[in-house]
């Protein structure tokens, strides 16, 4: 507490003592008549820290032949500094801020932390779990300093509220995922259930997607504050995917909850590192000097942060999330199965709707004469059932006509096999955005194709071989 007084308290006892020469009040003598112990000595800067230098003064007067700075310059056109001007970019282009702090003395070597406290923001801790707050205008932090503490405050949230979208990502797949296995997996079915990077980016799009949905942003701060979110998950991800071991054998694992069970182990691993990194560099950028790229200079640069950002709390978002979420954990767990669409026509004679095949273990869909169909690779072979196919719909709501709809359309549009715009970003919430499912699809039409097969191939060869499908 002593520290938090020392500016103050100096600056107090040095105007007492001007004041006291300047009248010569003959107080040392009197003190001396009557026998009074003697005033105690000035108290020196011991506990302030060594790398703050004094601010810079910006005063409401210049001299003719001074050089105003353009942060100077803007605040001397102020009425009221004390008057709060909009929290947008614009008001921290203003200011000029990108240039104040990139020039700001000693600026390479203070810390955020030594930064506020020099502007006598005595308890501004920003970090992971801490709230640093910048209070309110010229109470007692002034004009510039104050919109460059704001930002940090906003910015410091984000990093709080991506920590806390890592951990809803991971519980939320944990529930997901446990009970698509329980219902899809066959008992003793001896598949991998996921690649864990397809999982890692699976908890990364989760995680992107609430990061960004629990936040109200203001317009023309959304795009720099995705990008860094998308930074922080990403390089999260590279972590755990340097630092978990990707290779095990499955063949010993007996059933699909057993496996599951692995793969939550993971889910675990993948939380403890993502977050570890988010905590490390957010320490680095608050420790780095303001003036560095590697500093808060780096993270604020561009006036993104100095917005009113609204955090939402992760339960109002996970109804939003959870559908989208729900499909790309079904996908990857059908996928892992060995799914892929076949399309074809003049083949709906079935016994299912419009003529699709009929059962509720199938994943059939016909219209207007076109069949798709839901099937798996076996090697070189061709398997049509699926293990409870019919609680894709029924409990989960999703429809055969959702599921190949989806992946012929985006396979259309971007003329390639599993395409996936949400690879390295965010899960839109939107359930009928596109892609969000993205089996490879066959298009059993093609001449090639159905030359291969009408040779002997089986569907999967044909498709794999000469349709160079990867599956």
């Amino acid at each position: 507490m002593i520290q938090t007084f020392v500016p103050c308290l100096l600056l107090f006892l040095s105007s007492t003592t001007h004041i006291a020469h300047a009248s010569h009040t003959p107080t040392t003598l009197h003190i001396a008549r009557r026998g009074l112990a003697p005033p105690p000595a000035k108290i020196g800067p011991t506990s302030q820290p060594s790398n703050v230098t004094s601010p810079p003064r910006l005063s409401n007067t210049t001299s003719p032949n001074s050089t105003v700075s353009p942060t100077e310059a803007f605040l001397h056109s102020l009425s009221n500094p004390c008057v709060g001007l909009p929290l947008t970019n614009e008001t921290w282009k203003k200011f000029d801020l990108d240039n104040y702090l990139h020039s700001y003395p000693n600026g390479n070597s203070v810390s955020l932390q030594d930064y506020a406290f020099s502007h006598h923001a005595q308890n501004f801790i920003c970090g992971i779990g801490e709230g640093c707050h910048a209070g309110q205008l010229c109470n007692p932090v002034t004009a510039p300093d104050w919109y460059v503490l704001y930002a940090a405050q906003e910015w410091n949230s984000l990093q709080n509220s991506i920590y806390t979208a890592i951990g809803f990502a991971v519980s939320m797949v944990q529930a997901t995922a446990a009970a698509l296995v329980t219902d899809l997996f066959e008992p003793e079915h001896r598949s991998i259930l996921f690649h864990l990077q397809d999982l890692f980016v699976l908890l990364s799009g989760v995680a992107f997607a609430v990061a960004l949905a629990a936040l109200l942003l203001t317009p023309g701060s959304g795009l720099v504050i995705a990008s860094t979110v998308a930074g922080a998950l990403f390089a999260g991800t590279s972590s755990a995917l340097m630092g978990v071991n990707l290779i095990r054998s499955w063949d010993t694992v007996p059933d699909g909850f057993t496996r599951w069970s692995n793969y939550d182990y993971y889910l675990s691993q993948w939380q403890s590192k993502v977050q570890d990194q988010l905590s490390n560099s957010t320490s680095a950028i608050l420790q780095a000097g303001i003036s560095t790229d590697e500093g808060i200079y780096g993270a604020l640069k561009g006036g993104a942060f100095l917005s009113d950002i609204q955090i939402r709390s992760t339960s109002e978002v996970e109804d939003e999330i959870k559908q989208t979420s729900t499909a790309r954990i079904l996908a990857d767990i059908l996928r892992a199965q060995g799914a892929y669409v076949t399309y074809n026509t003049g083949t709906c004679h079935g016994k299912g709707p419009g003529g699709a095949w009929a059962g509720d273990n199938v994943l059939s869909y016909c219209k207007d004469g076109v069949m798709m169909n839901i099937v798996k690779a076996k090697k070189n072979k061709t398997g049509n059932k699926w293990y409870n196919a019919n609680l894709i719909a029924k409990k989960y709501g999703f429809t055969t006509e959702y599921l190949v709809t989806q992946s012929w359309e985006c396979q259309k549009k971007y003329k390639g096999f599993n395409y996936d715009p949400y690879r390295n970003g965010s899960l839109p919430l939107d359930i009928n955005s596109e892609c969000i499912i993205n089996f490879a699809v066959c298009d059993l039409t093609d001449p090639y194709i159905k030359h291969a097969i009408s040779k002997g191939q089986t569907t999967t060869r044909a498709c794999r071989v000469v349709g160079k499908l990867p599956i």
